[in-house]
């Protein structure tokens, strides 16, 4: 299987025996030797999703993986969020906020008898 992972992980088989590693010196580096046994992993499964590791299906997402392997993700190795998504969700935000309190009135002092 061909992958570019964006961080260090270790993939086990069902046992827990390690079959896999990423470690720095792999992180963003073309790698077509994964194992096709690391799917089965949860934690490939979560990277995957979260786009910490792109499996490569094309020579088109080959090239542009290996021109900037960086592209399209955030400091933490994750997809970064699209813009038009980010702005639409923080509208949504506004929007859920609950309304404010009716303003209240400061109490009275007490008056010392």
């Amino acid at each position: 299987m061909k992958i570019l992972s964006r961080v260090c992980a270790e993939f086990c088989d069902k046992n827990g025996d390690p079959i896999y590693r990423i470690t720095p010196a792999d992180r963003l580096v073309y790698k077509d030797d994964a194992p096709e046994a690391i799917r089965g992993d949860l934690l490939f499964q979560m990277l995957v999703a979260d786009g910490s590791i792109e499996v490569i299906e094309t020579v088109e997402q080959r090239k542009k993986l290996e021109s900037d392997p960086t592209a399209g993700a955030d400091a933490t190795g994750k997809k970064a969020a699209e813009p038009a998504k980010a702005a639409k969700s923080s509208k949504a935000a506004k929007t859920e906020k609950s309304e404010p309190a009716a303003e209240e009135q400061p109490a009275e002092p007490e008056q010392k008898k």
